[in-house]
């Protein structure tokens, strides 16, 4: 998988192609869910991924929850922000929402190595950066950036 992800940041590099891509930050009873990937060592993050053709972001965002973490919103999702992603030579579009209140079947997920619900006074120390961010704009700690 982590082949995959590596090659496929080579190949849209190279080809200067703008991707769209989805997250969330998914909050239950003051805790939020998080992930670990398969092919990114280290740190916590928010759930998501790309919008396939043909595909609306808000179906690309629920996907990716049904995929990733087996998670049904109770209540429809929220637009947060639209960011700017500049990273390794791509130019990537990265639209935020909020969801609240999910019901959550287990599944099994390639890209997925861990998953955890954290309360949101305790968060982990190894947040990535953008998931650090994305929080303390989501709690009114910092204003909401362009940059992702």
């Amino acid at each position: 998988m982590r082949l995959y992800y590596l090659f496929r940041c080579l190949v849209l590099a190279v080809l200067g192609k703008k991707t769209v891509g989805v997250r969330i930050l998914l909050i239950d009873n003051d805790h939020v869910l998080l992930v670990k990937h398969t092919y990114q060592q280290g740190f916590w993050y928010t759930i998501g991924g790309g919008v396939e053709r043909g595909e609306t972001p808000r179906q690309a965002m629920e996907r990716e929850l049904q995929e990733e973490v087996g998670v049904t919103l109770t209540s429809p999702l929220e637009l947060f922000s639209v960011y700017h992603h500049r990273e390794q030579k791509r130019d990537d579009y990265v639209i935020f929402y909020i969801g609240r209140g999910c019901i959550q079947k287990t599944v099994t997920s390639d890209e997925i190595a861990q998953q955890q619900w954290f309360p949101l006074d305790q968060l982990p120390d190894d947040l990535s950066p953008a998931t650090r961010r994305r929080i303390q704009e989501y709690l009114g700690e910092r204003e909401i950036s362009e940059c992702w």
